[in-house]
C-alpha cells in the first residue's frame, strides 16, 4: 500500500544547523534554482532527493482519481520536501510545483551518508528535526474534526504567519497568495463551497478582508478564532 504524502514544516533548519553543520551541508548539497511554475519533481518520478527549501514557495499537489488537482501543502524556507530516503518509497507520491522562483538544496542518500560520516553533528540535529516533526504531526491529528470555518481559519493563519507582510503600526497582515478557494478548501479538507462560505463568515467577523488571492487578515483575530475564543 502506498504511503501518505510526506513533508516537514517549521523545521527551523537554518537556526538548528547554524555553524559548521550548515557549512558542511552547503558544501555537500549545493543550491539548485527553479523558476516559478516549474516542477521540482512529478508524481511517479523516481524518488531520488529530499529538498530543503532555501527560498520561495512550493505547493505539493496530488491528482485525484477524477483527474482533479488537490493541494496538500504550501511550503516555504527551511521546509523539507520529498520522501527520498526518509521513508521507504521508490517514487514521489505528489507533484512539487514552484509557486514563486525557488531555490532548494537537494540531498540524496549518498549525500546524507557523506554528512553522517564527516559531520556527525548534522546527523544528530537532523534526527532532532524529524522527531519534532513527528510530534507536530500528532498534534495536527487532534484538529482533524474541527468545524470547517476553524480549519479554514487555520489555513489562512498559517499562510499569513509564514508568507504575509505586516503592516506598520497594526495587527493586519497583507497576504498575496496564488491559492484559489478550491486550493484553500483542499488544505482545509473541505469543499470549495464550504471554504468560500467560511471565508465570507470570517469577513463578517472582521478578521479577513479581500478576496481572489489578495487578503488583509488580523493575526490576533485569526489566532483567537482558532483558539476558540471567538465565534
Amino acid at each position: 500500500m502506498r504511503s501518505s504524502v510526506w513533508f516537514a514544516q517549521d523545521t527551523r533548519f537554518t537556526e538548528v544547523m547554524a555553524g559548521d553543520a550548515m557549512a558542511e551541508f552547503m558544501r555537500v548539497c549545493p543550491e539548485r534554482p527553479y523558476l516559478r511554475g516549474s516542477y521540482l519533481f512529478r508524481q511517479g518520478d523516481p524518488a531520488t532527493h529530499m529538498h530543503v527549501l532555501a527560498r520561495g514557495q512550493v505547493k505539493l499537489v496530488t491528482i485525484t482519481p477524477e483527474g482533479h488537482e488537490r493541494v496538500v501543502a504550501v511550503l516555504g524556507p527551511d521546509d523539507f520536501i520529498g520522501e527520498a530516503f526518509v521513508i521507504d518509497v521508490e517514487d514521489y507520491l505528489f507533484d512539487a510545483v514552484a509557486i514563486t522562483d525557488v531555490v532548494t538544496c537537494p540531498m540524496d542518500r549518498n549525500q546524507f551518508s557523506q554528512l553522517a560520516l564527516h559531520a556527525p553533528a548534522f546527523t544528530v540535529r537532523f534526527a532532532e528535526i524529524l522527531a519534532t516533526n513527528l510530534v507536530q504531526c500528532r498534534g495536527l491529528l487532534t484538529h482533524a474534526l474541527d468545524p470547517v470555518k476553524r480549519r479554514v481559519a487555520k489555513v489562512l493563519l498559517d499562510q499569513a504567519e509564514r508568507f504575509g507582510e505586516g503592516e506598520e503600526g497594526g495587527d493586519l497582515v497583507a497576504l498575496e497568495t496564488q491559492l484559489r478557494h478550491d486550493d484553500i478548501a483542499s488544505l482545509a479538507s473541505a469543499t470549495r463551497v464550504s471554504a468560500s462560505t467560511a471565508i465570507a463568515e470570517l469577513r463578517e467577523l472582521g478578521i479577513v478582508e479581500g478576496s481572489r488571492g489578495k487578503y488583509r487578515v488580523s493575526l490576533s483575530g485569526l489566532q483567537a478564532y482558532v483558539a476558540d475564543e471567538i465565534g
